[in-house]
């Protein structure tokens, strides 16, 4: 009994190799535009990630705001800075029945501002100037290129609008309306 055993021929081979050289040509042109597209989707998640947490740091910080155990003296929120852009809060955070004021190492007074695309915090001011103000934001990764606060009563409204520095174009906005807990 006698068994034939065929291959492929020459020409089967070549068009194989030519069919699968094409293919192979499509995916390689594909690759670098669905990276693109994975570091761009990882670059969304992570900023809307970073823009939730800052705005989630002012969320808090406008609750706290005016809480006092005791009879505190003064305007506990105030809304200054260039279009409404620095948010200053006093809260009686040792609750000893006073604001500890300006200038002293326990100060219940803090503020927040949009400065050359970062978010900044500073505890013991009663004003939106000056320096020695920290970064909330890296503003290497992150650039924050919008902060309002708008009071209507008890509520405050946050817009804060941002970007990663690896794709500028793509912006992003977070919005919260907040209420103060203890405000008048």
């Amino acid at each position: 009994m006698s068994v034939n055993i065929r291959g492929f021929s020459l020409a089967e081979m070549l068009i194989a190799l030519a069919v699968s050289s094409i293919l192979l040509a499509g995916a390689a042109r594909i690759l670098p535009f669905l990276q693109r597209q994975t570091l761009q989707l990882i670059a969304d998640v992570q900023l809307q990630e970073a823009l939730q947490q800052l705005i989630m740091v002012l969320e808090k910080a406008v609750r706290r705001a005016g809480y006092c155990n005791g009879e505190c003296q003064g305007e506990p929120l105030q809304i200054g800075g260039q279009q409404g852009s620095c948010l200053l809060v006093k809260w009686d955070e040792n609750s000893n029945g006073k604001w500890e004021g300006r200038g002293r190492e326990n100060s219940e007074f803090y503020g927040y501002r949009r400065r050359e695309r970062s978010l900044e915090m500073q505890r013991g001011v009663d004003s939106c100037e000056g320096s020695g103000w920290e970064h909330l934001s890296d503003p290497s990764t992150l650039a924050i290129s919008g902060l309002t606060f708008a009071r209507s009563g008890a509520q405050i409204k946050i817009r804060l609008e941002g970007y990663a520095v690896a794709f500028p174009q793509r912006k992003r906005v977070v919005e919260a309306w907040v209420s103060g807990m203890n405000l008048p």
